[in-house]
């Protein structure tokens, strides 16, 4: 008789862990954006591992994705230079490691991390 009980109290503590993890699964975990920078001629938006570059004069928009990875440096890395990602009338954007570099046309040069 105590066996049963026993199991049956194991089974309903099984079943309520259970539905916690469906219950915490289920809801929406997704990040709202927070605007990192705002002018008339740009836009730097954030939202988890994305970052999106709006070019308002330009009427473009590029998103960019953080990856974490665990690499060994070497001398070559650490001498890495800037490259460039983008080039138009209105805007370039440039990338080194996890560095976003954004240069406006009228010479403001913004560094999103």
């Amino acid at each position: 008789m105590r066996t049963k009980t026993v199991y049956r109290l194991a089974a309903f503590i099984v079943s309520l862990a259970m539905a916690a993890v469906f219950l915490v699964g289920c809801t929406d975990t997704q990040q709202d954006a927070v605007t990192v920078y705002e002018t008339d001629t740009l836009k730097i938006e954030r939202q988890g591992a994305e970052t999106r570059i709006y070019d308002l004069v330009g009427d473009s928009e590029y998103t960019f994705t953080t990856h974490r990875t665990r690499v060994k440096k070497d001398a070559a890395q650490d001498a890495q230079e800037a490259r460039i990602s983008t080039a138009t009338d209105t805007i370039t954007i440039s990338t080194v490691y996890n560095i976003i570099i954004v240069t406006t046309a009228d010479g403001k040069t913004l560094y999103v991390r």
